[in-house]
């Protein structure tokens, strides 16, 4: 059985292709910039894109699952509903998606709704399923390491919520867990998330401890937020949905799930080992 993994120099889809071909498992990966494959020891390279027909054809020749990721984008939709389309085309019979904790037609946020409108696509589809959703990334912390080395903040529009945040890393041996054996897995949503709900405030005591270094969160408004990612040169569309991505969690989405635990058999990582493994980040 060959697995072919999309976004595999991602974050998520990365992780999952080096356990997978260290586990000797016969991986393939389909990627846009075949020179961002260097860390991709043992798994198979095909260069292309969603918008490729021809190369999807060909990165799926002998697939049985799929896990299917891609980079946000205002085409989202359209371009993971064209692999969808070739899947059912070829001998794919299992799509393993990443998905995400908030995922919902009247969602405030693009992104959540997108998810929401693939993910009901690949339900509908004669493929069998398995939809893997994460809350929101530590690794995104790792936009404010400027802040924080030159102003010794943390400024975010997450007020005082807090949020069960998962490491990618965790996000990709799960995939992995579940790709080895989707069969156990069909038709089943696992919710992935950290090991406690922190709020920003706690996320700044954790990287003040690591640092040695006093370090606050700085509460702003989604508006002032996405004014200042706007100016900054971020795309209108993906500066409104990082400004407002709170609202997409209601109180039952910010609980912490037991579901890692049980694909992959260890606790997910916390907060406070995610900041040591990256000090360097934050520290430069």
């Amino acid at each position: 059985m060959t697995i072919l993994i999309t976004g595999a120099t991602g974050q998520v889809g990365g992780t999952a292709a080096r356990l997978l071909a260290a586990s000797g498992e016969s991986v393939r990966a389909l990627v846009r910039d075949t020179s961002a494959t260097h860390d991709l020891n043992g798994v198979q390279i095909v260069g292309g894109s969603f918008e490729d027909s021809a190369s999807l054809k060909l990165a799926m020749e002998g697939v049985d699952t799929l896990f299917l990721a891609g980079r946000d984008s205002p085409d989202t939709v359209a371009l993971l509903g064209n692999v969808l389309q070739q899947a059912q085309k070829s001998s794919v019979r299992h799509v393993v998606k990443l998905s995400a904790i908030g995922a919902r037609p009247d969602s405030s946020v693009e992104l959540m709704r997108d998810h929401y409108a693939v993910d009901q696509m690949l339900k509908a589809s004669p493929l069998c399923w398995t939809l893997l959703q994460p809350h929101l990334y530590m690794q995104n912390l790792l936009r404010f390491a400027d802040s924080v080395q030159h102003e010794g903040k943390i400024s975010a529009p997450m007020a005082d919520r807090r949020f069960p945040l998962v490491d990618t890393r965790d996000v990709g041996a799960a995939a992995a867990a579940v790709l080895r054996n989707p069969t156990a897995h069909a038709s089943r949503t696992y919710q992935l998330t950290g090991p406690e709900a922190y709020s920003y405030d706690d996320v700044a005591n954790a990287l003040s401890a690591v640092m040695q270094r006093h370090i606050i969160y700085e509460a702003v408004s989604p508006e002032s937020f996405e004014k200042s990612l706007v100016e900054s040169g971020v795309p209108g569309w993906r500066a409104f949905d990082l400004a407002h991505i709170a609202s997409a969690y209601g109180a039952p989405d910010c609980r912490v799930s037991p579901d890692f635990k049980e694909l992959v058999g260890y606790t997910p990582t916390p907060i406070e080992t995610f900041f040591k493994d990256y000090i360097g980040a934050f520290s430069k």
